[in-house]
C-alpha cells in the first residue's frame, strides 16, 4: 500500500511539475499600438467620396510565436449618431498588400511585429457632396478585430483606433466643422 501512495505521491510532483513548466513557456500576447499610428492621409478623392489611409504597428510582446488568422476592422457610426456618409473600411498587412479584402494568415514570432493598413472610404449619402458630408462628420471609433491561434486555445480580441472628423476634414481639405463638444454636450 505504502508503494501505490508513493507511486501516487510521485505522479502528483510530476504532473506539478510538467504544469509549472508549461506555465512558464508563457504565450503570444498580440498589441495593436494605435497610439503610434500615422494620422489618416488623403489616398483618393471624387466629388462624392473620399478614401483615407493611416498604418498601425502591432507586436507580438509574448512568450511565444503566434498566428494571427484572421483581421478586419469594424467602424462604428450609427445612423443616430450620424447619417451624413457611407463607411466602407478594411485593413491588410503593410508587407503584403491585397486587392480583395482576404487577410492572409501570419504567423508573428515572439517579440516582433508588423504594420497593418487601415483604410476608410467615406461617401456622401443623400446625393450630397463630401464636402457637405465632412462638415457636419463626428468622430469614429474603428475596432480593429484580430483572431490568435498560439499555445493556449484561439481567441478574439480588438483593439479600438479613433478617426478625428478634423483630421478627415483637413486631410479633404474640407472647411472645420463643430467641435465635437458642440456636438455631444
Amino acid at each position: 500500500m505504502d508503494f501505490f501512495i508513493g507511486l501516487l505521491v510521485a505522479a502528483g510532483v510530476a504532473s506539478l511539475a510538467i504544469w509549472l513548466y508549461i506555465v512558464k513557456q508563457g504565450d503570444a500576447e498580440f498589441d495593436f499600438q494605435v497610439n503610434q499610428a500615422t494620422g489618416f492621409e488623403l489616398a483618393e478623392r471624387s466629388a462624392a467620396s473620399i478614401t483615407v489611409k493611416c498604418k498601425v504597428p502591432f507586436v507580438n510582446k509574448g512568450t511565444q510565436d503566434g498566428t494571427m488568422m484572421d483581421c478586419y476592422t469594424r467602424h462604428l457610426l450609427p445612423y443616430e449618431q450620424y447619417d451624413g456618409v457611407e463607411v466602407y473600411s478594411r485593413l491588410e498587412l503593410e508587407a503584403a498588400p491585397r486587392p480583395d479584402g482576404y487577410f492572409e494568415a501570419v504567423i508573428v514570432p515572439k517579440n516582433t511585429g508588423q504594420t497593418v493598413v487601415v483604410t476608410v472610404k467615406l461617401t456622401a449619402r443623400k446625393g450630397g457632396n463630401i464636402e457637405q458630408a465632412l462638415a457636419q462628420m463626428v468622430d469614429m471609433p474603428i475596432d480593429i478585430v484580430y483572431q490568435i491561434v498560439a499555445r493556449s486555445d484561439w481567441y478574439i480580441s480588438k483593439t479600438r483606433l479613433l478617426m478625428p472628423a478634423a483630421d478627415i476634414r483637413k486631410a479633404a481639405g474640407a472647411p472645420a466643422g463643430p467641435r465635437q463638444e458642440d456636438r455631444h454636450g
